[in-house]
């Protein structure tokens, strides 16, 4: 049983707001908190966004998750939501020095959501369209039965993360070849003509050519041109890739928003002058939150290290800082992590400040596979460099491979090819042709992705998957 009431919450949220917009300067929105059962915050974190649509996906999310806290294993002490006015459920349960690190750390989440370049593209009206999708995904299951829907929810999953990463960068188009005259043309009509004919069919070739440019965005080039959906096929197609948009943008700033927050309730709990009893319990879940994880990197940790390491920069640089810096040591430490927190990504965050203090801090270090047994692992760098470089390619990436519809038309069968940019990120065989299959059941007909094995440029491979649910995969170009 909790010892404290709803005014206690009340109080703790305006003494804590007050530090933060007064002490810290940081500016965050309204935020709406809801006193909730830990049912009901597994529930809601299983399904990404409360009142989503069900899905059996979800459902099996839930089970592990709440498992686990059942069990003992993990324990969610806050969520909150990218919305106006932002939404954060606390946790019936928690003590109340928990739920004070819990309102603490959602305002520093709040000011990253309202002032982060990155996150402007997030729909944060979304929550009246979820609501809305939620409804239409019921009606269509009890219209078309449980079981259809939910294969078309799977197929659509299977791809929905395969959309534009940078959704603030946009890629020049192709421009069509054409002739530029040259001054001795005249002296050599024969070549120049052979030249104006071959420029003329590269150009009908680029005009002819479906899609025009790469398409990155698989759900969206489906739903626009896929001939055999249904108008409810569609909608489904519709919902799941716009809700998926919605996470993509928040994908890229995990750790920059983790370590915000981190930053934030450890600034507050410092200034609220805890009795040792209160302060100690502190101490205790803000070290759960920010120990190193033994596998992948804990987002929470490394976000406040690197965000540390920019007010050690501001205040106390050495003279390698000052040469790299301007600002080092004449600036205003939350002063400069706001600036950074206005505008960085995780990429431009780990690229400028994973300095080997951070490293050695994080206890982080590059790795390869072994060869002879891919299943292990051995260290292969502590370098910083290595290390940046590596965790560089991981955040860039969010994991996701990059794979984009170049010809809907492949063969001239009405087949879509895609191609794998390896940047980093291979194809699983097995993973690869299943998600072939499913987009192939969304397309209406045989799918192709090209790649190459391992980071050999000229071993190039191939899978495949159809409509039927079959699959395949060779060497060479795909046939």
């Amino acid at each position: 049983m909790s010892d404290y009431a709803l005014e206690d919450l009340q109080a703790v949220d305006e003494r804590c707001r007050t530090i933060v917009t007064g002490e810290l300067g940081f500016e965050a929105p309204d935020v709406v908190y809801h006193l909730v059962p830990a049912e009901e915050v597994y529930y809601a974190a299983a399904n990404g966004l409360p009142a989503r649509y069900s899905s059996a996906r979800w459902g099996a999310r839930f089970d592990a998750m709440y498992g686990r806290y059942r069990r003992g294993e993990e324990r969610i002490y806050e969520l909150i939501f990218n919305t106006r006015p932002v939404h954060a459920y606390l946790m019936e349960g928690n003590s109340l020095v928990g739920q004070t690190l819990v309102i603490a750390h959602c305002l520093g989440h709040g000011y990253v959501f309202e002032h982060n370049a990155w996150l402007g593209a997030v729909d944060r009206q979304i929550m009246p369209r979820v609501l809305s999708a939620a409804h239409r995904i019921s009606d269509y299951m009890a219209q078309h039965g449980r079981e259809r829907v939910e294969g078309l929810l799977d197929a659509c999953h299977a791809v929905a993360v395969h959309q534009p990463q940078a959704q603030l960068i946009r890629k020049a188009g192709t421009s069509e070849p054409e002739h530029r005259p040259a001054e001795y043309d005249a002296l050599f009509p024969e070549e120049v003509e052979a030249e104006r004919r071959r420029i003329a069919e590269e150009r009908d070739a680029l005009r002819r050519r479906f899609p025009r440019e790469p398409e990155q965005d698989l759900l969206g080039f489906v739903e626009r041109h896929a001939r055999a959906l249904a108008d409810w096929e569609r909608d489904v197609i519709s919902i799941v890739r716009s809700e998926q948009g919605y996470f993509l943008p928040q994908m890229r700033t995990k750790i920059l928003n983790e370590g915000a927050a981190v930053l934030v309730h450890q600034e507050v709990c410092q200034r609220l002058f805890l009795p040792t009893n209160q302060y100690w319990e502190y101490e205790q879940l803000n070290a759960g939150v920010v120990q190193p994880h033994p596998g992948p990197v804990n987002p929470y940790n490394l976000g406040i290290a690197l965000l540390r390491e920019v007010m050690r920069i501001a205040t106390e640089p050495d003279d390698e800082d000052r040469e790299r810096w301007g600002w080092a040591g004449e600036a205003d430490p939350f002063e400069r992590v706001r600036t950074v927190l206005r505008s960085y990504d995780d990429e431009a965050l780990v690229r400028e400040f994973l300095t080997p203090r951070v490293c050695e801090r994080c206890r982080l270090f590059a790795y390869e596979r072994l060869q002879r047994d891919p299943r292990r692992i051995r260290v292969s760098s502590r370098e910083a460099d290595d290390v940046r470089a590596a965790l560089v390619a991981q955040v860039s990436t969010s994991g996701i491979p990059r794979v984009e519809i170049v010809d809907a038309d492949f063969g001239r069968r009405g087949e879509l090819l895609l191609d794998h940019r390896h940047e980093g990120v291979g194809l699983d065989p097995e993973y690869a042709r299943g998600t072939l299959v499913e987009l192939a059941r969304l397309w209406g007909k045989r799918c192709v992705a090209r790649t190459i094995q391992g980071d050999d440029a000229q071993r190039r491979m191939w899978f495949a998957g159809s409509p039927d649910g079959s699959s395949e995969q060779g060497f060479g170009e795909p046939r």
